[in-house]
């Protein structure tokens, strides 16, 4: 039976859930022992319901949520423990705290309505001091776990907010981008059909096949700003991969660098298997490697090592060359947006920066290791998580 009846009430706005008094729900067969409680905390100025069942209680909750449930142990029909197990089975009631009123103070007692999901317990005869901390506090800790849901959904919220305008700016930018190599290259074709003593004339073809190049790369540009962007995200769910596999396919892109001279690349044969978004980590050995190749100076080809060592708790992974070096000052800068080290050939100063996004969103770290004297060692770490 429920005490007193009600009827389904609509969502509260935010405003309206500032200025609503606390809910408590007292379960209890016995009425004087929910008046006692209810008179025990009428100086809290909560708004107070009483049912005398598990079963009325969980009926209840369909049209009415509290901030705190206060559960007699003992009850006919469902006990106090099979009443808090079913609301804590309930999406919307996990995180509700219970409070259990027991005349055991009895190890299994406790431990039975602590295993249900009770927070706290309350031994009879009810004390009004003790009954009105432990209220308090469970509705602190209640209020304190709401305000870091709404913080949670009010940051995801903007994440998703960040990363659709990153997207859409991100169309906008290649657009015209787009629409004016396809005019160039309509312009190349009419210039060699209509006028190739133009196109023919000495030196002028090469300048004009460099400006699609520069398209290209305002392009690559624009999409290695999206990357970054990305890389700040939440990571997917975390795999168990070979890092081995990872790497050897990521290295297996610079078939180019390597028939072309500029760089030798050695993978260690032993890459252990890691917890990690796959697709992440791809990223930060390609950008790696590709840091290794633009700070060659005038190593050519520059030997290019990846490999690892365990330090546990974590695995530590590392690229490193004999090119020219990071100079001490520049070696933390360096994982800064838009900064380029002296050596650099190219590049826009965001490879690194994305790295370390990466590595803080797994939970681990990246630097440049300052004693390695051959060349450069940039050393990352993850959690070695197993399973």
């Amino acid at each position: 039976m429920v005490h007193p009846s009600t009827s389904r009430q609509p969502p509260a706005t935010n405003l309206q859930k500032m200025a609503q008094r606390d809910r408590i729900l007292i379960i209890d067969d016995q009425e004087n022992n929910r008046l006692v409680i209810e008179d025990f905390l009428r100086r809290l100025r909560c708004e107070m319901r009483g049912v005398d069942s598990g079963e009325d209680g969980l009926v209840l909750l369909k049209e009415w949520t509290p901030d705190l449930i206060i559960v007699d142990q003992m009850m006919p029909g469902l006990s106090g423990v099979e009443t808090t197990e079913r609301i804590k089975a309930l999406p919307d009631f996990s995180q509700v705290p219970v409070l259990m009123v027991t005349a055991k103070n009895d190890t299994e007692t406790l431990r039975d309505a602590f295993d249900a999901g009770a927070v706290d317990y309350i031994l009879k005869p009810v004390d009004q001091v003790t009954l009105t901390a432990r209220v308090r506090s469970a509705l602190r800790t209640k209020h304190a776990f709401d305000e870091i849901s709404r913080l949670s959904r009010d940051l995801m919220a903007q994440k998703q907010e960040l990363s659709n305008f990153t997207h859409m700016v991100s169309h906008d930018l290649k657009s015209p981008i787009a629409g004016a190599a396809s005019l160039y290259d309509l312009f190349l074709y009419r210039l060699k059909d209509e006028y190739p003593e133009v196109w023919g004339k000495e030196g002028f073809q090469e300048l004009l096949e460099r400006i699609p190049a520069t398209f290209q790369k305002m392009l690559r540009f624009i999409d290695t700003l999206l990357g970054y962007a990305e890389a700040g995200k939440v990571i997917g769910a975390l795999e168990r991969v070979s890092m081995g596999n990872v790497a050897q396919m990521v290295a297996a892109n610079f078939e180019y660098a390597v028939n072309e001279g500029l760089a030798v690349i050695d993978c260690a044969p032993d890459l252990p298997q890691v917890s990690c978004d796959p697709v992440r980590f791809a990223q930060v050995w390609q950008n790696l490697i590709v840091n290794a190749i633009k700070h060659r100076g005038e190593r050519t080809p520059v030997h290019i090592k990846l490999g690892w060592e365990s330090v546990a708790p974590n695995l530590q992974f590392w690229v490193q060359d004999n090119g020219p070096g990071i100079s001490a000052e520049d070696q933390e800068r360096v994982f800064q947006p838009f900064t380029r080290g002296e050596s650099a050939k190219g590049g826009n100063g965001i490879g690194l920066a994305t790295v370390q996004r990466i590595l803080n969103a797994h939970q681990g770290c990246v630097w440049v290791d300052p004693e390695f004297t051959s060349g450069t060692r940039i050393c990352f770490e993850i959690p070695d998580h197993v399973g």
